[in-house]
């Protein structure tokens, strides 16, 4: 339970960073809140953060979103990532951030800001 709770709050402290990371950036930078997705548009492309606490079906999530952009890259970050299902589906995510290691929440941004970051080169 306490793992879970201290999971909860470092997702939303990501979700929080990412949002100030593009005001920082000036990208446009859309939450939705009902999704637990990011999505940072550019002119030709998006990338989407998709936040998830608990197995989920990551297939319905990326499939939302490819229905809507073929293009757009994904990446996931969760605290029970099944790599077989992810594999098995052909899910094609940029990357997977796994929230359940014992990475320091710096190490986090970091991971997130070089997604960005090479997004927009």
């Amino acid at each position: 339970m306490l793992k879970s709770i201290q999971q909860l709050i470092m997702s939303l402290r990501v979700f929080l960073a990412i949002k100030q990371y593009c005001k920082q950036k000036k990208i446009d930078c859309k939450i939705n809140i009902l999704f637990n997705t990011i999505k940072i548009s550019r002119s030709f492309s998006s990338l989407y953060f998709i936040i998830l606490l608990k197995k989920s079906n990551y297939k319905t999530k990326v499939k939302h979103i490819r229905k809507k952009e073929t293009t757009a890259q994904v990446v996931l970050l969760t605290s029970e990532v099944d790599y077989h299902y992810i594999f098995k589906n052909h899910l094609e995510l940029l990357g997977i951030i796994n929230l359940s290691a014992n990475y320091s929440y710096t190490y986090l941004l970091e991971m997130v800001k070089d997604y960005i970051d090479k997004f927009l080169q």
